[in-house]
């Protein structure tokens, strides 16, 4: 029993006239009865009542036409899926995202995926550091990660959709407080609170960095993993925290200024990663998004309490 066979007998059972079925299946007559016969000889039974004048159906035939007809839906609607699961437009997508960007990058991608792929399901994974999110990616965890970049890995593939400035935080009442700009070799023999050193934290890392080309490795003496607390420690005077320029949006924290570096820091890069040989084909409808495509600039504002 084949395929063909249930088509060219649900097409007569229909029009109840070989001559006008064979004509919609394309075939000539003669086949098509050939096909009814091994039809029959298959399943054991007569499905159709045949006459110089009329074909019926026989009970055995109209029982047998109900179920193959919601088996040609099923196996229609099969077809159909598969083929929307190819073109990406069902699956799942498994997104990993930093705090950062939970606060722009996320909401206005979602806001797309919603719209234009709402069959697709969404695995969020986060808000976690980006050195994690970049293990998760390359182990195959996660479909694309929204995270501080470079990412490093083979087949990885990037796109910047932010970058993040960096200034100084100073406690109000701080000699260098009144200076429009401090240069970052000053701060050589300060005390600093900064983000976790151990938790693969890009922020961190970046302060490092910048300190490290002017010559010294901050002195930190207390870490905090949210910025609230890490402007909290500032105001508090136990030390001086390079931050990002959007953190000093936050909620008014008394006691706390922010001033410019010289020179101007290297700007930290914010974007997605995925791996080129990933073969989920929801992946590439994401890529195609405005939200990814275009880019997203934000103008800074509110950060949530994890900000890497």
């Amino acid at each position: 029993m084949e395929l063909r066979h249930l088509r060219s007998f649900l097409t007569v059972a229909r029009e109840r006239n070989f001559t006008r079925a064979a004509a919609l299946l394309h075939i000539a007559q003669p086949p098509l009865s050939l096909r009814i016969r091994e039809l029959e000889e298959d399943i054991g039974v007569r499905l159709f009542e045949r006459s110089t004048r009329h074909v019926d159906l026989t009970p055995a035939g109209v029982a047998f036409q109900q179920r193959v007809t919601e088996l040609l839906m099923l196996l229609d609607r099969a077809v159909e899926d598969a083929r929307r699961a190819h073109d990406g437009l069902t699956g799942t997508l498994r997104i990993g995202y930093t705090g950062r960007a939970s606060h722009a990058v996320l909401p206005q991608l979602i806001g797309e995926l919603r719209l234009k792929l709402p069959d697709v399901r969404l695995d969020l994974v986060g808000p976690g550091s980006s050195g994690p999110l970049a293990a998760e990616l390359l182990r195959g965890n996660v479909d694309v990660a929204l995270c501080f970049l470079p990412v490093q890995g083979e087949s990885v593939r990037t796109r910047s959709l932010s970058e993040v400035e960096f200034v100084v935080a100073l406690p109000a009442t701080h000699r260098l407080a009144s200076r429009a700009k401090v240069p970052i070799k000053v701060l050589r023999e300060e005390p600093f609170v900064a983000y976790p050193a151990d938790q693969g934290l890009r922020l961190r890392e970046a302060v490092d960095d910048e300190c490290e080309r002017a010559g010294f490795l901050p002195r930190v003496v207390k870490e905090a993993s949210t910025s609230q607390v890490l402007l909290c420690l500032v105001a508090a005077g136990t030390g001086v925290a390079i931050i990002p320029r959007e953190i000093q949006d936050l909620d008014a924290i008394e006691g706390v200024v922010c001033r410019e570096i010289e020179p101007q820091p290297r700007r930290l890069a914010h974007g997605i990663a995925w791996r080129e040989d990933n073969p989920n084909p929801a992946l590439r409808r994401l890529l195609e998004l405005d939200a990814v495509s275009v880019g997203i600039r934000p103008a800074g504002g509110r950060l949530p309490p994890g900000t890497d």
